[in-house]
């Protein structure tokens, strides 16, 4: 399945900026109210989040027709 550029920024916006907001107010919000279950909440929040960039990472890489060889690292972590 092919992405149109704003569909994938848009979709990295949502993954990279959104979710992780959204994790932060549900966690603060729950204490301040008590809501029942509420790391649990969270926890999902941010499992999603991690899936879902773990996807737009392979369609990116997908896309500049690599693998993952050759990308630089640093304390494990891929870059560049």
């Amino acid at each position: 399945m092919e992405l149109s550029n704003k569909v994938y920024d848009g979709l990295k916006w949502f993954v990279l900026i959104f979710m992780p907001a959204l994790a932060v107010l549900v966690g603060e919000l729950g204490q301040v109210w008590a809501w029942p279950l509420v790391e649990d909440w969270v926890k999902v929040i941010n499992l999603m989040t991690v899936f879902l960039g773990s996807i737009l990472q392979i369609s990116s890489m997908n896309y500049h027709g690599g693998s993952g060889k050759g990308l630089k690292t640093r304390g494990g972590i891929s870059y560049g």
